[in-house]
């Protein structure tokens, strides 16, 4: 079957690729009045020496900053009962205050998603 542009619309149901279970929290935040970003990336350095890489299920960590200023963190686990895990320590984590000290209060929005598959 092919469509008007010339392509099979399955093409991706023909495709190989690589079945994952990926899992991965998206949180997306401005910074607080006074926090500069070289203290943001001392201060996610920190806690990620000290308690993310240690956590069961962690794959990486990721910090980008978008064109308007904003930051969103895309943490990966290997599966959504990892991070949930996690989740649950992370009041407790050091340097958590100083973390969450970081965040213009108001301004933090988060989403996750499942990895379905990888090309």
């Amino acid at each position: 079957m092919v469509n008007s542009h010339g392509l099979n619309p399955f093409w991706l149901l023909n495709c190989e690729h690589k079945r994952t279970t990926m899992y991965k929290d998206i949180i997306s935040y401005e910074l607080a009045e006074n926090v500069t970003e070289e203290h943001l990336m001392n201060v996610a350095r920190k806690v990620y020496d000290d308690w993310m890489k240690e956590q069961p299920g962690f794959v990486k960590w990721q910090i980008h900053r978008g064109k308007d200023g904003s930051y969103t963190d895309i943490v990966y686990w290997m599966d959504e009962e990892d991070a949930k895990e996690a989740e649950k320590t992370m009041a407790g984590m050091p340097h958590s205050a100083e973390w969450y000290a970081c965040y213009k209060p108001g301004s933090i929005s988060s989403k996750n998603l499942h990895e379905m598959a990888e090309f």
